[in-house]
């Protein structure tokens, strides 16, 4: 799996925006984990085309020393991961181009 920095993928994906709920999160391009909006990732995941926004228990060997000195307060918390993911989940996001490549991206506050 690869590690990506969030601008890095923001270089690479461009996002689908969710044409289901007006007032969807991430600035409207977050689809929900049930309903209507999850039947959709779940056609657009047989494509390749989901990203998984995760909750994540932080970085296991979290530098405390370090994170004060660059002004980060507590491990980080959320991740976002190439594929439909069912555990931890927050919400999905839809690719407008197909996935080839297994990633993962550490949000950092």
């Amino acid at each position: 799996m690869k590690n990506l920095t969030e601008d890095q993928f923001d270089e690479l994906f461009e996002l689908v925006p969710n044409h289901i709920e007006d007032n969807a999160s991430f600035d409207g391009n977050m689809f929900e984990t049930f309903g209507e909006e999850v039947q959709h990732v779940l056609e657009m995941a047989k494509l390749n085309r989901v990203v998984t926004i995760i909750e994540t228990d932080g970085e296991p060997d979290f530098d405390y020393e370090k994170a004060m000195d660059e002004g980060l307060e507590t491990p980080l918390d959320m991740a976002y991961v190439s594929g439909m993911h069912f555990v931890n989940r927050i919400g999905y996001f839809i690719t407008k181009e197909p996935i080839t490549e297994d990633f993962e991206v550490i949000l950092q506050d």
